[in-house]
């Protein structure tokens, strides 16, 4: 029999492995069940869930900018002389790019600079590599044009003024902070009268918009008014950048071409869009390869 001093020790023994122990979940957590005796405290059930949900959102707008903006989702056509696509092949056209960049005073100059730096990596994984945008290539490229808006909208660079991607991402760097407030439908009213010939746009090209905001608008033209004219010009794309009420989010889905969830790409703040873009890259190589080209029809 135990004795009443080994029964004390034996109870004292179970308290301490009850209090200090590990906590075991399906998933293995290197946790405390009592963080005041050393280490992490365990997640709730609840933070777990949140945590795994808030990943699984990035890695899926990772999925979709890849696959819906940056087009890399076919294989190419080696068969082809000089990487010319058969018809019967699925072509990627080239595109004229309108940027609609977001300068208003709830993004701050910081932000603003990270965001115009992120801008040229992305244009820089744009299909056919290495230089999607060199003027010099033989068969053809994209062009890339840029304003931005606040209280006010600036044009800042039209689709024929820079003639490769590092002249792009020097323009996109020049481009100063405005602050003040976001008059998007005066931003949407300017990026109709953008996709005009004397502006460099090609006929025969992909004609697409990519607007980057945090917030939705509160002065300028109706959203109503000038958003139909801007759909019929040109495919539109967003990515947003923040945490939206329901009025707010239909808002934004109204920018987009349809089907929305193919042309909008959201974030809940700047450290994951910087994780954005990390992943992209990350996941671009041969696993992603760019769609091929009919290079002698679309120059």
């Amino acid at each position: 029999m135990v004795d009443l001093y080994g029964l004390i020790v034996l109870l004292l023994a179970l308290q301490i492995v009850s209090n200090e122990g590990f906590t075991f979940t399906k998933e293995k957590v290197d946790c405390f069940g009592n963080p005041d005796n050393g280490g992490e405290p365990c997640p709730t059930d609840t933070e777990f869930k949140e945590y795994r949900s808030k990943e699984y959102r990035i890695q899926a707008t990772v999925n979709q900018t890849i696959n819906k903006f940056l087009q890399k989702r076919l294989k190419p056509n080696f068969s082809s002389p000089h990487g010319i696509v058969k018809r019967a092949d699925s072509i990627g056209l080239f595109r004229d790019l309108l940027i609609i960049l977001d300068s208003s005073g709830s993004l701050g100059s910081r932000y603003f600079e990270i965001v115009k730096q992120q801008i040229g990596d992305l244009l820089s994984l744009f299909c056919p590599l290495p230089d999607a945008f060199s003027s010099n290539r033989r068969f053809g490229y994209n062009r890339v044009a840029l304003i931005q808006f606040s209280s006010i909208v600036k044009e800042e660079f039209d689709f024929d003024d820079n003639r490769n991607i590092l002249e792009i991402k020097a323009a996109i760097k020049s481009v100063p902070y405005l602050g003040g407030m976001t008059c998007t439908g005066d931003a949407f009213y300017k990026a109709v009268q953008m996709f005009n010939t004397s502006k460099g746009m090609r006929e025969g090209t992909k004609h697409e918009v990519l607007i980057l905001t945090d917030g939705t608008a509160n002065c300028g033209k109706p959203l109503s008014t000038v958003l139909p004219a801007l759909h019929a010009k040109a495919t539109v794309f967003a990515l947003t950048i923040g945490s939206f009420p329901a009025s707010g989010n239909k808002e934004l889905a109204s920018y987009v071409s349809k089907p929305t969830p193919d042309h909008i790409f959201a974030v809940e703040n700047f450290q994951n869009l910087q994780k954005l873009w990390n992943l992209i890259k990350a996941q671009i190589g041969p696993l992603n390869p760019c769609i091929p080209f009919d290079l002698y029809k679309h120059k």
